[in-house]
């Protein structure tokens, strides 16, 4: 296993690498951390070189503190660590920079695994999430963070269509304290000074081999999203994964390191 930080425009990036074989970088989800992929850089380590990295704004990666982009750290971080070409791998707001990355830079993109993703200015439509983004607002509002947690958890673990009750509660404690961690120490400024691409006015220009992965529980714009992918990429499949809402990876850990790793090893 090896760490490090790679300097990128006006800020610095930790990362992890285990394992030696084609590059496969996983790209955690916003405001979490790249804990998330504990299982999965054990599993993809046995055959691949995995990397992990906290984006700008996340984990022990630097606060932003002027506008930037993170495709572009991405590029960087790359550029780094000598690879001219890798799989991507990214799980929400991971999934959302891989495919603007994908789309600046088709040449250096192996293939793409889209795991309950977003893309840069969608629209958020899903009456639930709507409620909850109204109650973190309030709650942001008057200071109270135990509150604003609540309701990003309720958004993007729980989901829509279960109580908190519902849910593997390791998984929920889990992402509680990578939403805690980030906010605290960075506030939102990963999101609040990014800048992105239009990406899904262009998902038809997206051409590396992709698989999109969406839990049959989610947010309906998420399910919309997979489906945008499935019809309009070039060369994309969609896997509706059951019982499971936005923490696709964390749920069902093995069931998703062996879907990925198959589709990896067709490439």
């Amino acid at each position: 296993m090896t760490t490090g930080r790679v300097q990128v425009e006006n800020g610095e990036l930790a990362y992890e690498i285990r394992g030696e074989g084609d590059p496969v970088i996983l790209l955690h989800g916003g405001i979490l951390d790249s804990r998330m992929w504990d299982a999965e850089m054990t599993a993809f380590g046995r055959h691949h070189t995995a990397i992990r990295y906290d984006a700008r704004g996340h984990g022990e990666s630097s606060t932003p503190t002027e506008r930037f982009k993170h495709y572009e750290d991405l590029r960087e971080l790359m550029a780094a660590l000598g690879l001219p070409r890798a799989s991507l791998v990214g799980l929400s707001g991971g999934g959302r920079i891989a495919v603007d990355f994908a789309l600046t830079y088709p040449d250096q993109v192996e293939t793409l695994v889209l795991v309950a993703t977003g893309l840069s200015a969608m629209v958020t439509k899903d009456p639930f999430v709507l409620e909850q983004t109204k109650k973190l607002e309030e709650a942001g509002a008057r200071g109270d963070l135990p509150a604003a947690i609540e309701c990003i958890l309720r958004m993007w673990v729980d989901g829509p269509r279960r109580t908190p009750a519902d849910v593997d509660q390791r998984v929920r404690r889990l992402c509680q304290e990578m939403y805690t961690q980030t906010v605290v120490r960075h506030g939102l400024s990963g999101f609040t000074l990014m800048d992105e691409l239009r990406a899904v006015e262009r998902v038809g220009e997206l051409t590396p081999r992709t698989l999109t992965l969406v839990g049959d529980l989610d947010s309906s714009d998420i399910v919309a999203i997979a489906c945008q992918i499935e019809s309009e990429a070039r060369d994309a499949r969609k896997l509706v994964v059951p019982g499971v809402a936005h923490m696709i990876n964390l749920e069902k850990p093995a069931e998703f390191s062996r879907t990925v790793l198959d589709f990896l090893a067709c490439s």
